[in-house]
């Protein structure tokens, strides 16, 4: 990550600015961006030492958004940051790229409750899916997680 953010989220692709921001905004980077003393121009460390995990996470999942792809991957993306960080990328992902395709990996069901579609795994075996509300209704594993995580309002 030894570049400038801008670089860092370009990836080399020679993608317009507005591209760049938009991505930036969406992964709710743009906050931490903005209060460094070069904002976009700004050069990170090595291995990006000068960041916290959370703001890496926002700079690869800006990276990820912003050459608008067809389908995204979020791999325990949001595992670094807090609920309320995660749940405004969730919202700006689903008004800014509502036309990706996004396959969510995640271990927090705040995470996926608003998806398509769920897989609940055990063991690399698939033992539930649906939405939400249907594992609620017929998966125990996921209604045990659930109520563990979210307590009793699910």
């Amino acid at each position: 990550m030894a570049a400038s953010i801008r670089e860092n989220i370009d990836y080399g692709r020679n993608l317009p600015e507005e591209a760049i921001k938009r991505a930036a905004r969406c992964a709710q980077a743009e906050e931490f961006i903005k209060e460094l003393p070069e904002g976009y121009g700004h050069d990170l460390a090595q291995k990006a030492g000068d960041l916290s995990g959370g703001q890496k996470q926002r700079l690869l999942i800006a990276r990820a958004l912003a050459a608008s792809p067809e389908i995204v991957v979020l791999d325990d993306s949001s595992s670094a940051l807090d609920y309320a960080t995660d749940a405004a990328l969730r919202r700006a992902l689903q008004r800014e790229y509502a036309g990706t395709t996004r396959i969510v990996v995640a271990q927090r069901v705040s995470s996926v409750k608003n998806c398509d579609l769920i897989l609940v795994l055990e063991n690399g075996s698939v033992t539930g899916a649906g939405t939400h509300e249907t594992l609620m209704q017929t998966c125990s594993e996921y209604r045990a997680i659930a109520e563990t995580q979210m307590g009793e309002a699910v």
